[in-house]
């Protein structure tokens, strides 16, 4: 049997090398690695939500913060789903609503502009997943840009036996907003949002500002540490095991991209891309055959170049 080539660092359903996973939508949640200190923060968010009595009664809000490319958001996602499961089974129907992807270019609107404009945009997205209650849809509808209007009464615009996880943008001083949606927050809403801004001064502050309301989860993912390289890599290459073709890769080239990459993304964008460059070429993609870390580095190296050649 002839076996067909494949990069064993894509991942099915998403359609870029270093998109977030996303469990609540595809079968992702068996693909996350211990890496970046994500499983001990998933294992804090399930402590910190308890029995999720709070999030029915009085809403909660979840931060995560931590540099770009630490896996925040894929983080955030399989906190999501796991809510989506844990509410399932006692009859509770939780959805998510995905305010982020509109807002990505929107990091520098004013605070106050951006609420009213996440506020706005949520009517529609709430209508289309089908959350609003027929008889809210007209009083939602009026106060769509009032931001204090819709979120004191969200909860009840949704049917009674539903819960929305809203995911939000993530600007620049994102501790002020986190304030205001601690003060929005209402039974049966979950707010989560993330940011590579903020510094342990900032969630100080945050905590203090917030002492009034339910306190927010917050979750801090770090830098790839000794063993994170390993594990990704045995993981991905694992999966395919023998049902697949591609290289493997030595263990001089997993020290290697240990000592050049420094969060998970930086790691999946390399071997994404080594693995895409050696299949698309004619030969060396066999079982026997072996990635080197000359390989991965040039690779990276040629990406760098052509980005700052684009910039």
């Amino acid at each position: 049997m002839t076996l067909e080539p494949v990069n064993p660092f894509a991942v099915p359903h998403l359609h870029g090398p270093v998109q977030p996973l996303r469990p609540f939508a595809h079968d992702h949640d068996g693909l996350y690695v211990r890496v970046d200190d994500g499983e001990q923060q998933y294992l804090s968010f399930q402590r910190q939500m308890g029995d999720l009595r709070a999030l029915l009664e009085i809403g909660r809000t979840v931060l995560a913060i931590g540099e770009s490319g630490c896996g925040k958001t894929a983080l955030l996602h399989r906190c999501a789903a796991w809510v989506i499961a844990e509410l399932g089974g006692r009859g509770v129907t939780a959805k998510v609503v995905d305010a982020t992807r509109r807002f990505l270019v929107a990091r520098e609107m004013p605070s106050a502009e951006r609420l009213v404009a996440v506020c706005d945009h949520l009517y529609d997205l709430m209508r289309q997943d089908g959350l609003i209650r027929p008889d809210a849809d007209a009083e939602f509808k009026e106060n769509r840009r009032e931001p204090y209007r819709v979120y004191q009464n969200l909860g009840g615009f949704m049917p009674d036996d539903h819960v929305l996880i809203l995911l939000l943008p993530s600007p620049k001083e994102l501790w002020e907003e986190v304030v205001q949606y601690a003060g929005f927050a209402q039974g049966r809403v979950l707010f989560l949002m993330e940011s590579d801004m903020l510094a342990d001064e900032d969630v100080a502050r945050i905590r203090r500002d917030v002492a009034h309301f339910t306190e927010p989860v917050v979750l801090q993912v770090g830098p790839l540490v000794a063993g994170d390289v390993e594990r990704f890599v045995t993981d991905r290459l694992g999966r395919r095991g023998n049902t697949a073709r591609f290289p493997r890769l030595s263990d001089e080239a997993i020290a290697a991209a240990g000592r050049k990459f420094k969060t998970v993304a930086q790691l999946q964008l390399a071997l994404h891309s080594t693995y895409q460059s050696r299949m698309d070429r004619a030969t060396g993609y066999e079982n026997d055959a072996w990635v080197t870390a000359e390989e991965i580095l040039e690779d990276s190296e040629r990406r760098s170049v052509k980005g700052s050649g684009t910039s």
